[in-house]
């Protein structure tokens, strides 16, 4: 039963993981608006570019269009000269002309100029912004890390705690164990030193064994018996040859 809990809790685990690698990285969605903003900014200077190069050539449309007029008055003049009076009307006409459109370029020209300013001041704005965003992201890419890194140590921390825990319950009951080994080892041998061990056990019923136990026990006592004999025997001699002497005197 505990096997089973210990898969399912390794499959719950390695599925919640795969859950939190899902969720957005927040340094990766910085990374992104630093992009966006670098792509902003290219955006806005390739805009300007186009307005310079328009505004460029309104320019050279006017310059062209100035000579134009100027030729148009010395035509007029020599047109006057030739006595050429409705030649030097028609060239004036044109001269007014021309210079109309030169008025009219002129007027796009400070629109296109205004368009280029406005984009400009756009450009050294975002350029700030990019500029302190980028100060921010490393910040707030470090701050993350080191974040990111203590949640880490500290899960870790937590899961060696667990681990300590289960090793040290396990250490106390391999202890526990050996301790009663080593117990029954012990006991064993003051068992094996014990001469009730190699003594073998008599049965209460044997008659044989009864005769010859008391049989056993009789000879020791005529033994004793004996030995008491000889030892009053002893003893006595002595004062036997006492009492001979005496009655010699």
């Amino acid at each position: 039963m505990a096997g089973l809990l210990d898969r399912v809790k390794t499959i719950l685990g390695s599925k919640a993981n795969r859950v939190l690698d899902s969720v957005e990285d927040p340094t990766e969605t910085i990374e992104y608006s630093y992009q966006k903003m670098q792509e902003a900014l290219q955006e806005t200077r390739r805009h300007i570019l186009e307005v310079a190069t328009a505004k460029k050539q309104l320019e050279m449309q006017v310059a062209a269009l100035k000579k134009k007029a100027e030729q148009y008055a010395l035509d007029a003049k020599d047109a006057v000269q030739a006595g050429r009076d409705d030649l030097a009307t028609q060239a004036l006409s044109l001269k007014g002309s021309t210079e109309q459109q030169i008025q009219d370029l002129q007027t796009h020209i400070q629109e296109t100029q205004a368009e280029q300013d406005k984009l400009a001041a756009a450009q050294q704005k975002l350029e700030t912004q990019i500029e302190t965003f980028r100060t921010r992201k490393e910040v707030m890419k470090a701050q993350y890390s080191a974040a990111k890194a203590e949640v880490q140590v500290g899960e870790s921390v937590h899961g060696i705690t667990q681990h300590a825990e289960d090793i040290s319950g396990a250490l106390q009951r391999a202890q526990d164990k050996i301790s009663t080994m080593q117990a029954k080892a012990s006991a064993l041998d003051e068992l094996e030193a014990s001469p009730d061990l190699t003594a073998l056990p008599e049965s209460q019923d044997d008659p044989i064994r009864q005769q010859l136990r008391t049989a056993s026990h009789s000879a020791d006592v005529q033994e004793e018996l004996a030995r008491l004999k000889q030892e009053m025997q002893r003893s006595s001699k002595p004062l036997d040859a006492s009492s001979d002497t005496s009655t010699d005197k």
